[in-house]
């Protein structure tokens, strides 16, 4: 999952500021199985994210790409899928 997730291993539960959280539904809202909630999330509004804790050091683990539903099997798909539906939980109203 390399290049494809942040990295793993991290306390962070918070989104610093600077984290780009438009650039990451951007990147989803092609996605064949996802792509149109991240799509209604760009044209009606995310929600910030409240709460957790911030490390500082990496934000929570995070897609770091759109990865079609073919480029992984087994449980690199389930990890990859679990990530990215949880950070699009993560900011919708």
């Amino acid at each position: 999952l390399s290049g494809m997730l942040s990295y793993p291993r991290t306390e962070s539960t918070a989104y610093p500021k600077s984290f780009d959280i438009l650039g990451s539904l951007q990147q989803q809202s092609s996605h064949p199985y996802w792509g149109e909630h991240a799509s209604n999330l760009l044209e009606s509004g995310f929600t910030k994210p409240r709460g957790g804790v911030d490390m500082g050091d990496h934000p929570p683990i995070t897609p770091c790409r759109m990865v079609q539903p073919n480029e992984l099997h087994g449980d690199s798909a389930r990890v990859y899928e679990l990530v990215t539906r949880h950070f699009l939980a993560s900011v919708s109203p």
